[in-house]
């Protein structure tokens, strides 16, 4: 899932903070992951 929201943010298509909490600190780890 958290995949999935990545890719939509990276199409601009969400932001982090759109993302579900559930999901949100593991869509961060792969945006600062990817930033590196």
């Amino acid at each position: 899932m958290a995949k999935l929201y990545w890719d939509l943010i990276k199409m601009n298509l969400r932001t982090v903070d759109q993302v579900p909490l559930l999901w949100r600190e593991a869509v961060q780890v792969l945006l600062d992951n990817e930033n590196r």
